[in-house]
């Protein structure tokens, strides 16, 4: 046998064996797969970005009860789109969703692309998420590389160096890919490496394609992929004030952020880095009352840990508004989770 019939041997049994066990052992009544169409699975896939099944299953029906359509979807408002998704975080992600939502209206007239080059172009969708949608959604030919299908890659070819060698990867992504049952083998694929090859304690005597593992072979599993080394976060102080209307208890003065940052487009209150920031602002407005502490807590993101205080004053005199909103605490509204937490807490009061 040559190098190449190897290649093509290991690649076939690769594949027909993930098949199979996903037969017996994948997932299989995911809300996208039980109903299986090109726009289910794009949502799914980008909410899935960075984000684990069991956290998307809630977001992810909500979102589709609401938006069962593209047409729905795209004419919709994008505040609304924001508040099916606070609390899934990287709101970036439901931004480009919507601004995809008005591309497939005008220029495909609702309808969702069959095209690479078409999928690739719409916001928010790369070169992993295009190739999930092409093989689940249409059964083509192509190759995913999202974190789980890159740790299954990296342990059965034993690929080392904390590079990823993204492009090596994407090579031996595509080379694996069988030549038919696309959709069912990017499902198998993904699925082994969210339930057996697991980043710590792999299930290695569960997985279909171990005869041929080349870290199990070569004791490297606990080696590959290698650890990252964590990075300090850093710490960041937050100084929320909620302004109640006079007469209006439900009422608090609220801004819209600008489409910039790791909030962007979303409702907050008035927000400041510094207490002598937030000292002038009560000043140069001539806000009257006590501001009271309501609420201090954490809120942490990758690299970030947010330390947030929160005060409260109860106006006694109307204001001028400037560039604040007053919201209603009932208002769905899109936000940050922590600006939620807040608001659960006032609905209490």
């Amino acid at each position: 046998m040559n190098g190449q019939e190897e290649i093509n041997n290991k690649k076939s049994s690769f594949s027909k064996n993930l098949i199979l066990w996903h037969k017996r052992n994948g997932r299989h009544n995911l809300p996208w797969q039980t109903k299986k169409t090109p726009y289910r699975v794009w949502i799914s896939e980008v909410m899935l970005q960075q984000t684990q099944v069991k956290t998307v299953l809630p977001y992810y029906k909500n979102f589709i009860k609401r938006y069962p359509t593209i047409k729905k979807l795209a004419n919709s408002e994008l505040d609304d789109v924001l508040k099916l998704w606070t609390g899934l975080g990287y709101y970036r992600r439901a931004e480009n969703i919507y601004k995809s939502s008005q591309i497939l209206k005008n220029r495909y007239k609702y309808r969702f692309p069959k095209l690479y080059e078409e999928i690739i172009g719409l916001p928010g969708i790369g070169k992993s998420t295009a190739g999930a949608i092409l093989s689940i959604a249409y059964n083509k030919k192509y190759p995913i590389l999202d974190g789980n299908v890159k740790r299954v890659i990296k342990r059965y070819f034993a690929v080392r160096g904390t590079g990823n060698k993204e492009k090596n990867l994407w090579e031996l992504s595509e080379k694996l890919l069988p030549d038919n049952m696309n959709s069912i083998y990017t499902q198998s694929i993904m699925d082994l490496g969210s339930l057996v090859c697991l980043k710590k304690n792999p299930l290695c005597d569960k997985c279909p394609i171990k005869s041929n593992c080349k870290s199990l072979k070569l004791n490297l599993i606990d080696k590959i992929p290698e650890n990252i080394k964590r990075i300090t976060k850093k710490e960041k102080k937050l100084y929320w004030v909620i302004i109640q209307h006079q007469n209006k208890k439900d009422k608090v003065l609220m801004k819209k952020n600008p489409n910039t940052g790791i909030w962007s487009n979303l409702w907050n209150f008035p927000s400041f880095e510094s207490k002598n920031e937030y000292k002038k602002f009560l000043k140069e407005n001539s806000i009257p009352g006590n501001d009271l502490v309501f609420h201090n807590f954490d809120h942490n993101f990758t690299h970030i840990k947010l330390k947030i205080y929160v005060t409260k004053i109860k106006l006694t005199k109307k204001i001028i508004q400037h560039n604040f909103y007053w919201k209603s605490i009932y208002d769905k509204i899109g936000c940050p989770k922590p600006v939620e937490i807040v608001i659960k807490k006032l609905k209490m009061e």
